[in-house]
C-alpha cells in the first residue's frame, strides 16, 4: 500500500515538473470501512506529507464519483482501492467520451506494461474501424516510462491535434475515418 502511495506522490511530481497541479487525491469508503479503506486513506495521507511540494485531497468514494463526473479538471493523480479503481475508471473514461480513449499503464518495481483498458475487440476486428487512441496513449506512457519523455509528450500531443481538429475521427467519436486514416493523420500531426 506504501508503494503505491509513493509511485502516486513521484508520479504527480513528474506531472508537477510538466505544469500540472501536482495534486495526489484518495478516496475510498473510509466512512463504513474504517479498517480497511481506514488504513488505506491513512497510508496516502502519510506518504503524501513526505512531498510537501503536493497537494492533498481526500474524498468518501461517493462524493468522488460526483466530483470526477462534474469536475473532472481539478483532479490529477488519483489514488483508489483496487475494486474502485477498477469500477471508477470505466466511469471516468465515459467523461472523455468512451474506453476507446482510455489508456493504462500497470507499474511493477522492476517492470511494467502498458495497454488500453478496453481490452480486446473481437467483433470489430478486422473491419477498419476500430479507434486506436487508446492504444497509441498507451504507447505513449510506455514511451515515458522508459525515459523518452519528449517523444511521450509529441505523441501525446499529435493526438490532441487530431481530435481539436476534428477532421479525422473514428465512428465512436462522431466522425467516419477508418483506422487507418486516423493513423495517418497522428502520423501527420509527428
Amino acid at each position: 500500500m506504501r508503494n503505491i502511495a509513493k509511485f502516486a506522490c513521484e508520479f504527480a511530481l513528474r506531472r508537477k515538473a510538466k505544469g500540472y497541479p501536482g495534486k495526489v487525491t484518495v478516496a475510498a469508503k473510509y466512512n463504513l470501512l474504517r479498517k480497511n479503506d481506514g488504513f488505506f486513506r491513512k497510508t496516502v495521507e502519510e506518504t503524501v506529507k513526505q512531498y510537501p511540494e503536493l497537494k492533498f485531497e481526500q474524498f468518501i468514494v461517493d462524493a468522488f464519483a460526483q466530483k470526477m463526473v462534474l469536475s473532472p479538471y481539478d483532479l490529477d493523480v488519483v489514488v483508489l482501492p483496487n475494486e474502485l479503481g477498477d469500477l471508477l475508471s470505466d466511469g471516468a473514461a465515459a467523461t472523455i467520451g468512451g474506453l476507446g480513449l482510455a489508456p493504462s499503464g500497470v507499474y511493477g518495481d522492476n517492470y511494467a506494461y502498458f495497454e488500453p483498458i478496453h481490452g480486446s475487440a473481437p467483433d470489430i476486428a478486422g473491419k477498419n474501424i476500430i479507434n486506436p487512441t487508446a492504444t497509441i496513449l498507451s504507447a505513449a506512457f510506455m514511451l515515458d516510462y522508459l525515459g523518452m519523455g519528449k517523444e511521450a509528450d509529441r505523441l501525446t500531443h499529435a493526438v490532441e491535434r487530431v481530435y481539436m481538429e476534428g477532421k479525422y475521427l473514428t465512428s465512436d467519436q462522431g466522425g467516419t475515418s477508418s483506422t487507418c486514416e486516423f493513423c495517418k493523420a497522428i502520423k501527420g500531426n509527428l
